[in-house]
Formats: structure tokens, sequence, C-alpha cells
């Protein structure tokens, strides 16, 4: 059915079969996209802490030294993968919005990306993003800060009012997390609920009253909440008009 090499032709690889890559073969086709990839897919299934070089080498088939070729170390890599899971987050909004509603969309967003790979919020927590994908989310969302006229000092506090909300919601109320796995699941959550309602009602009146309340499947609606108070806050809590600058708000002060 085949026909045989001839002239010292090397065979052509089945069409139906490919052999197992040699070792000489991963490292050649081993790249930087590759490596951050496969250490994505790794945290995704065994969490930020089973990140090693080590690791990362044994599940792409290479020593830990190959990977070196394509980042100088664990914590390039780590901030490689942030940079590239913050790519994904949309920094196109509407800036005929008003600059509430731009920063509920860029929070909203950025949880969507994080909660579409599991354990990256954890990692952010621990690194100092500068990529240019990070850059361009911190563009995004201080714009419409600055727009507002926030003053400067204000503006970067309010910046990290948000970004650390939205990210430490991911932290704190992961998808895989003993209480959001309870409530997910209706038999449990119906059993929790008869608990509340079975404590002692001397000791935990309100308990008894609210338990069934708080502990339900309602993750969207919880960040829904979280941002709008935070947000909501923050415009009310702006006192200075747009014109005004850092400067001449010390000098108001003063």
């Amino acid at each position: 059915m085949g026909t045989s090499s001839r002239h010292g032709a090397a065979t052509p690889r089945s069409l139906w079969f490919d052999a197992a890559e040699t070792d000489e073969e991963l490292r050649r086709t081993l790249t930087r996209e590759r490596v951050v990839n496969q250490a994505l897919a790794l945290i995704a299934q065994e969490g930020v802490e089973a990140l090693t070089m080590r690791a990362l080498g044994a599940r792409i088939g290479v020593v830990p030294g190959a990977l070196y070729r394509h980042v100088r170390s664990k914590e390039q890599l780590q901030d490689l993968v942030v940079d590239g899971v913050l790519a994904e987050v949309d920094c196109d909004v509407d800036q005929a919005l008003p600059w509430t509603e731009q920063i509920k969309v860029l929070a909203h967003r950025l949880r969507d990306v994080l909660e579409d790979h599991p354990g990256v919020a954890t990692l952010l927590k621990t690194r100092d993003p500068l990529g240019p994908h990070s850059l361009s989310l911190a563009e995004a969302f201080l714009l419409p800060l600055h727009d507002a006229g926030f003053p400067h000092r204000e503006a970067g506090l309010a910046f990290f009012l948000i970004v650390d909300y939205t990210i430490g919601f991911e932290v704190s109320s992961s998808r895989i997390s003993v209480n959001e796995q309870r409530v997910q699941d209706a038999a449990t959550r119906e059993r929790l609920h008869e608990f509340f309602r079975s404590l002692p009602g001397d000791r935990f009146p309100t308990l008894i009253a609210l338990g069934e309340h708080v502990w339900i499947d309602n993750r969207d609606e919880r960040f829904t909440a979280g941002i709008n108070a935070l947000i909501d806050g923050l415009h009310g809590a702006q006192r200075l008009p747009p014109e005004y600058t850092d400067h001449e708000a010390v000098s108001e002060e003063e």
C-alpha cells in the first residue's frame, strides 16, 4: 500500500499515528508561549502552590533547565502568566458612559476573566504585574477616575480599592471553596438552612431569621452588590469639581 523510501530519504510519518516526541524534539519545539500556557493549565488543575519549575518541566516532559531558556525565573514565569490572563480583559469602554459605569464594566470584565482562570487571582495578590496588558488594564481603570476630576492621590486610592476588591473577591470566594460548593448543591443548602432554623432561639435569634438568606448561591449578586456599594461610596465622597488640581486642593485646605 505504501512505498519504501529511496535514495536514503526519511520515511514519512504515518497519517494515523505519530510516535511520542523525543527529548530533543520537545526541547526544539518548546516556546515561551507553550511554557506559559502549560503553567496556566497547571495552576488551574492543582493550584498556585503547585507551580514549580520542576513540576512544570515534568508536565511538559523536559528537564527544568530547559525552561530557563525561555523564562529567567519562576517569578518572571508568574508575571508572564498574569499578563497573559489580563490580556483577555476587554479594556475598550464607552467613554460616553458616566465614570461610575465605566469602572463597573471594567470590574465585571476583570472578574469574569479571573473566573475563567482559577488560581490566577491568588497569583495576582502576590505579584505586582507591570507587563503590557497589566499596564493597559491599569490605564483603563485610572482614566475614568482622572477624567472625573479625582485628585491624583485620591484616584490612586480609588484604583486600588476597586482592583483589590475585585481580585480579593475571587480569592476569598472562589468557586472551589467549601462554602461555595455547599451552597451550590440544593439538597446540602436546604440541610444547612434547616440547621439554622434548629438553633436555640434565645442564643441565635438573628441567625434563625436570616441564615437562609446569607448561605445561598448568589456569587454574582454578591459581587455586583459589593462593587456597586464601593463605586457609589467613591461617588458620594467626591468633593472637588474636575477643574481642581491637587495643588489647588491643598491650597484650599490650608
